[in-house]
């Protein structure tokens, strides 16, 4: 059975599943789930808790032994088993056998990181799903984080402006860690007396909510290259900035984007041998990019990017890279974080500035 994380709470008032799973990539969502989960276990009398880590030489028997002992301390107890890896190294033998024969008195938690759309349809999530509540979290974006803000807000006893919780979201970009952070800052600083419980309508304004807040995104400095060949410029140029504010050197991002645009540039003229001065015959995109290791993930990206320019582009902004490394390095003049901005806006596809 799967239960959605904000759910959980009133899934736990209402009914109690043997096993549970919590799984997922992120970060504060996974993490309340679990304590929530064992704070219930405890209120219910599961006293006694035993922790195994199943990494690659875990011995899942060792599962199947501690749901048949006796405890010696309580009459009920919650085994949690990390599986770091989101599947079971004995291919879930054990998981199916605990599941089909349930122990009484006993609440198994699994805490898992990512389990992958293949695993799920594997014997032993199949019989894990029947029989276990299944608490997925993954990140949230957009809207999604502006009403989980605002719901975190207001278990703290805040009230907000709408245009204050999206600059609590433009701010943190996802980081839910950064977002509980600065929520919990927000509640110290202003904290909900007497006086301003009274008030009607009270809420913070958004000056007080800027004025608390910092930039808690955690820039990496990896997807801002994906971020500008994707077109959004103003996000790729709040990243750099970023970037430039947490001490990252302006040398270490243009090797990065030298890398990226060299390999472009060469599947680019492999695409358009005639732009490139080539006598090869033209070839699809996928022949293109072949030879060349891309994440899954990317390709769709990569491969937009290649139909929508020409070699030229590529060779012109290694070019406009060289110059900005001569700049940072003193061999020219000018400042190599505004020519930086500029490149973003060509890779990004708008070239509105002369470089």
């Amino acid at each position: 059975m799967q239960i959605r994380s904000d759910q959980l709470r009133n899934d736990l008032k209402a009914r109690q599943y043997p096993v549970y799973m919590v799984c997922g990539d992120e970060p504060l969502q996974h993490r309340d789930s679990v304590d929530m989960l064992r704070k219930a276990a405890k209120y219910y009398g599961f006293e006694e808790r035993e922790i195994y880590t199943a990494d690659a030489g875990f011995d899942w028997n060792v599962l199947l032994t501690a749901a048949n002992e006796l405890s010696l301390f309580a009459s009920k107890k919650i085994i949690e088993v990390h599986m770091p890896t989101g599947k079971p190294s004995d291919k879930g033998v054990a998981l199916i056998q605990y599941c089909e024969n349930l122990p009484q008195d006993i609440i198994l938690l699994i805490v898992a990181g990512k389990v992958e759309s293949a695993t799920r349809k594997s014997k032993w999530y199949k019989a894990v799903d029947r029989v276990a509540g299944i608490i997925s979290v993954w990140p949230i974006e957009g809207q999604q984080l502006n009403q989980w803000l605002q719901r975190r807000l207001q278990s703290k006893g805040l009230a907000v402006q709408a245009d204050s919780i999206q600059l609590i979201n433009d701010r943190v970009e996802g980081n839910l860690l950064a977002a509980d952070q600065e929520i919990e800052k927000l509640s110290l600083l202003y904290p909900r007396n007497a006086e301003s419980m009274a008030q009607p309508g009270f809420e913070l304004s958004y000056e007080q909510v800027s004025d608390a807040i910092f930039d808690s995104a955690r820039y990496n400095l990896f997807d801002l290259f994906d971020c500008t060949l994707s077109g959004d410029l103003k996000r790729a140029s709040r990243m750099l900035y970023g970037l430039q504010h947490e001490g990252i050197s302006i040398i270490l991002i243009m090797s990065l984007f030298t890398r990226e645009v060299r390999i472009l540039a060469k599947m680019s003229a492999v695409l358009y041998p005639e732009r490139a001065g080539s006598l090869s015959q033209p070839v699809n995109v996928d022949t293109a990019m072949k030879g060349v290791y891309i994440f899954p993930k990317r390709k769709s990206l990569i491969a937009q990017a290649l139909r929508s320019t020409r070699p030229e582009l590529w060779q012109d902004l290694l070019k406009q890279l060289l110059l900005a490394d001569k700049m940072a390095k003193g061999a020219e003049q000018g400042d190599p974080w505004d020519k930086m901005q500029l490149i973003l806006a060509c890779v990004a596809g708008k070239c509105y500035l002369e470089i």
